[in-house]
């Protein structure tokens, strides 16, 4: 199953700029990467906050938003 995402918008930290695309990218490239037992359709998610810190890579920010998502999901679903 393919996962569309219409719109993402993220708010990251102050230095984070040139980082957005790609941890955007990269959190496409996970929910993706899930293997989805169903269909889902979801119109909005919002997260709540997500500590990052400056010094976690782009991969580690990513993983982070992606288990929140999952979460938010899983949470949907019960």
């Amino acid at each position: 199953m393919t996962v569309k995402i219409d719109r993402l918008s993220l708010r990251l930290p102050q230095g984070f700029e040139s980082r957005a695309n790609t941890i955007a990218h990269q959190i496409g490239a996970e929910l993706n990467r899930q293997h989805w037992q169903q269909s889902i359709d979801v119109d909005c998610l919002q997260l709540s906050p997500i500590e990052v810190s400056p010094h976690e890579g782009d991969d580690a920010v990513a993983q982070k938003v992606v288990a929140a998502i999952l979460q938010e999901i899983e949470g949907r679903r019960n």
